[in-house]
């Protein structure tokens, strides 16, 4: 069975709990990429670093804990399980390459996934990265 994107994001109604960044511009709901619905280098199944198709969700850092690395950000900074280092702000990276992201994930803290794909957390600004603060009425990304 074949799906358009439309149809496959209409069909989804939770809010994300990331947001994934292309290469070439376009943001992308966690459950596409972490499910295997769009990586064709997952071959339709789930990323092998989430929590059963779905975005293994964030965690402070904790210096003792199995993979840590600085990389990630400072101990107690909130950081997606399957991040494997943090790239600063997306608005650092505005322009890059000739790719603009929408202005309003400029302040979110970038990171790259062990899958090798950028993502933001909706909420996880770079200045604050150890709170998450959701826009009046949001309260549905899940620590």
């Amino acid at each position: 069975m074949f799906y358009y994107l439309g149809e496959i994001l209409n069909t989804h109604t939770a809010a994300p709990k990331a947001l994934f960044l292309s290469p070439n511009g376009e943001v992308l709901p966690d459950h596409l990429i972490c499910s295997g619905l769009l990586p064709a280098e997952f071959g339709g199944k789930p990323c092998s670093y989430s929590t059963g198709g779905s975005f293994p969700g964030i965690k402070p850092l904790v210096i003792t804990a199995p993979g840590y690395s600085i990389d990630k950000g400072k101990v107690g900074d909130l950081c997606p399980a399957c991040a494997i280092s943090q790239l600063a702000h997306v608005g650092h990276w505005q322009g890059h390459g000739g790719v603009n992201y929408p202005d309003e994930l400029s302040p979110l803290r970038l990171f790259k996934c062990r899958a090798g794909f950028w993502l933001v957390v909706p909420g996880l600004r770079d200045d604050t990265p150890s709170t998450i603060n959701l826009d009046a009425g949001r309260s549905d990304v899940a620590v």
